[in-house]
């Protein structure tokens, strides 16, 4: 579906019906299990592994995004003068199904009897995820793991978090995670449970996957060719605006970098890279979660006082044969404004140099980009080998061949998706 197309919300949202519980006061004597959710990307390690048992709760995450696969856990604790005695445990938990999916449920080492739960996503529900156990005593001095529930983007199911491309969000959207029908039981008899406040999730999208089809690849890189070297001043420029990934107001040399990083991705792989300003560049930091946060405009980003580093060339990564460059292998190439037809990208051609200005030995890395035999662009660059900066006449000398290679390379491999993107327009 086409991204521009966004839906209403009351079409959009499969809401789950649970009513979020929370805890309530006890009275002077009561004891009671109190129910404890957290939210992590990687599951928590107890202090106990045997019993899963721990005594204070790490910090969970309060967002991620669309294709992190990450785990909602719940721990009991007691509450009250006398330690709680149970043998069964019973929750639903909901959550919000167009974000996200429930794909399993495992329960803690403490819970050795049967475990069994419901999946309904179509609802977004997990019901009745119910264990048992010989007896687990539950004090306020620690905590019991009663169960994970993992969740991951399955866009099967219509998992899909959007971008809005008429107002620039990108949420964070609530999860909206509730629980509801929570029961313990202690020798048959019904124990008094309740919930500590359900925490907020906010899960935000992919901001390379410009098309919304789930992975990052040449469709994607044909819309970002598209924008490449314009400026945006609004959130409300579209495809521009969530094209400056780093938020700088220009579609440039970084913003590539960042989408090669992390070209060929898919739902399949939650290790996205993302810039160190995302999302808080784009929402305000006290958004409300909802999606619905102002996004932040740079009046003067020309007046920044810390200007970005020049891009880095990691001769170290270099291997003949590259085929995208790496994380740290960055250049820039500039394509706005030009009309293809009739233009062989097969001359498009790199080369770095040593500048003449300043001081006579040492000197900055120029990255020159030729299309046609015109110069489209000129920057400044970084080389580093082995750790160390190559500054100075002698030292680019040495490894002028390594140098003229990578570049070579790179520019082939550039040539080679512009090829298959413009070919596919």
């Amino acid at each position: 579906m086409n991204s521009r197309q966004i839906r209403s919300n009351a079409l959009s949202r499969r809401r789950s019906a649970f009513q979020t519980l929370e805890r309530k006061d006890l009275l002077a004597g009561d004891s009671a299990v109190m129910v404890e959710f957290a939210v992590f990307s990687n599951e928590s390690r107890p202090d106990d592994l045997v019993a899963d048992r721990t005594h204070v709760l790490p910090e969970g995450m309060a967002q991620t995004h669309e294709w992190d696969r990450f785990v909602v856990e719940v721990w009991l604790r007691g509450e009250g003068q006398e330690p709680v005695d149970i043998q069964d445990m019973t929750l639903d938990l909901g959550y919000r199904t167009d974000l996200t999916s429930a794909v399993d449920v495992e329960f803690g080492r403490s819970f050795e009897g049967p475990g069994s739960f419901q999946l309904d996503d179509q609802a977004g529900q997990v019901r009745d995820i119910h264990a048992t156990t010989a007896g687990v005593s539950l004090t306020d001095a620690d905590r019991v793991l009663f169960a994970r529930v993992h969740f991951q983007a399955v866009p099967q199911l219509g998992d899909n978090v959007r971008m809005d491309f008429d107002t620039g969000s990108v949420g964070p959207h609530s999860l909206e995670l509730a629980s509801d029908n929570l029961a313990a039981l202690s020798a048959g008899q019904q124990v008094t449970t309740t919930a500590d406040p359900m925490p907020e999730l906010g899960i935000l999208p992919v901001i390379y996957d410009l098309n919304e089809d789930q992975k990052i690849g040449l469709a994607d890189f044909a819309q970002f060719i598209q924008v490449y070297g314009q400026t945006t001043e609004s959130a409300t420029d579209g495809l521009k605006w969530f094209a400056d990934f780093n938020k700088s107001y220009a579609v440039g040399l970084a913003d590539f970098s960042h989408f090669i990083t992390n070209y060929g991705k898919s739902y399949l792989d939650e290790n996205v890279s993302f810039p160190s300003n995302y999302p808080e560049a784009w929402i305000e930091p006290d958004g409300s979660g909802n999606g619905d946060g102002d996004i932040v405009i740079d009046p003067d980003p020309d007046d920044d006082e810390n200007p970005p580093p020049p891009p880095v060339f990691n001769l170290g990564q270099f291997q003949v044969g590259i085929v995208l460059p790496g994380v740290n292998d960055v250049f820039e190439i500039m394509i706005g404004g030009i009309n293809w037809n009739g233009i062989d990208i097969n001359r498009m051609t790199g080369a770095a140099s040593l500048s003449g200005e300043g001081d006579p030995v040492d000197g900055d890395v120029v990255l020159t980009i030729v299309l046609e035999d015109e110069e489209l662009f000129e920057t400044e660059i970084e080389l580093v080998f082995d750790g160390e900066l190559i500054d100075t006449v002698e030292e680019f000398n040495e490894y002028s061949l390594v140098i003229t290679a990578y570049v070579a390379e790179v520019m082939n491999s550039l040539k080679g998706m512009l090829g298959e993107a413009l070919d596919g327009q």
